[in-house]
């Protein structure tokens, strides 16, 4: 089981769910790397709601953002 911690567990549940599409979508997709425009197209999310989903990722150390891109963080 991983040590990842949810963010906004139960505070929002669209941003929940997106939360967890989006982090499942990564899991299932090795070597996924998406620039943010990329991402809100991928699951037809606004940019800005997008952005917060995955400052939420990183903020969870799930994700890393470098270069404009999105990636899922090692360990």
């Amino acid at each position: 089981m991983s040590n990842i911690r949810i963010v906004h567990l139960d505070a929002d549940p669209p941003f929940d769910e997106a939360f967890r599409r989006v982090r499942a979508d990564f899991l299932e997709m090795p070597g996924l790397q998406l620039t943010l425009p990329q991402a809100a197209r991928l699951w037809a999310f606004d940019v800005v709601f997008c952005g917060e989903v995955l400052a939420a990722l990183v903020e969870a150390r799930f994700l890393v953002h470098s270069r404009d891109t999105f990636i899922r963080a090692e360990g």
